[in-house]
């Protein structure tokens, strides 16, 4: 089974991806609305084969309720999880820090915390 993690915000969306137990960051996309990111997702999921999506839900507020519209419409398609992901940017800033990674590596920040929310629900 192939994986697809998202962790979504307004502007950007976090990737990582599974196929086993091993997670990689993938990427991170630029987004301007929840349909681009829809067009986006989709192609990703397309081009990668992906077999099911697992999803970051923030606790609440704004964002909450932004995720929750972004599954709703990604369940249309393909089979979708969701995970708690409470920590998992701040938890991907600490590695990539203890990782020695550059700057520019560090703007995929959003790619290690899905890779963090994907990893703790294969795990879990």
């Amino acid at each position: 089974m192939k994986y697809l993690c998202i962790d979504y915000g307004k502007t950007k969306v976090g990737l990582a991806i599974s196929e086993g137990l091993t997670v990689s960051p993938l990427k991170v996309l630029e987004i301007r609305s929840l349909k681009d990111a829809l067009v986006k997702l989709s192609e990703v999921i397309k081009k990668e084969q992906i077999d099911q999506v697992v999803v970051g839900l923030p606790e609440s507020g704004e964002s909450l309720t932004l995720v929750l519209k972004l599954v709703k419409e990604l369940k249309r398609n393909i089979h979708v999880e969701t995970v708690e992901e409470t920590l998992s940017s701040k938890n991907a800033a600490t590695l990539m820090k203890d990782l020695n990674l550059g700057q520019k590596k560090r703007r995929q920040d959003d790619a290690y915390a899905a890779a963090l929310i994907l990893e703790n629900y294969l795990n879990g």
